[in-house]
C-alpha cells in the first residue's frame, strides 16, 4: 500500500507585477524630465528677463479699442449674437414645446453682459 502523493503547482503566477509607483517614478522617466527641467531652469537662471517676461510696454494696446467697438458691450456682434440666439430659441420652442429653449436668450445675454465685464469690455 503504498500511497505517492503529489502537489501541484500552484495557481498563483510566482511573476508578478511592478507596481504603478514603481512603473510612474521610474529611473527612466526621472532622466527624460531632468533632461528637459535642467535647461529650461538654465535659460531662466542666465535671462531672468525673458523667464519673467518683464515688458514695460504693452503691444496689444493699439488695437484696444478696436476690440471694444467690435466685440464690447453695445456692438453690432453682440447684438447679432442675441437676436440668433432668440431667433433659434423660438424655433426650437416651436419644434419641441420646450420652454427651456424660449429662456436660452436671457442665459446667453447673462453671460455676455457677466463675461464683457470681467474682461473689461
Amino acid at each position: 500500500m503504498n500511497a505517492v502523493l503529489s502537489v501541484q503547482d500552484t495557481a498563483v503566477s510566482e511573476e508578478t507585477k511592478p507596481s504603478f509607483l514603481s512603473r510612474v517614478f521610474n529611473k527612466k522617466k526621472a532622466l527624460k524630465v531632468a533632461k528637459v527641467a535642467l535647461p529650461v531652469a538654465a535659460v531662466a537662471a542666465f535671462f531672468p528677463e525673458v523667464a519673467m517676461a518683464t515688458t514695460t510696454t504693452d503691444l496689444m494696446k493699439s488695437g484696444d479699442t478696436t476690440v471694444k467697438g467690435t466685440f464690447g458691450k453695445s456692438s453690432s456682434v453682440v447684438k447679432w449674437v442675441v437676436l440668433a440666439e432668440v431667433i433659434a430659441g423660438g424655433i426650437m420652442y416651436m419644434m419641441t414645446k420646450n420652454v427651456k429653449f424660449l429662456f436660452g436668450f436671457a442665459i446667453i445675454s447673462t453671460f455676455i453682459t457677466i463675461g464683457m465685464s470681467v474682461a473689461g469690455y
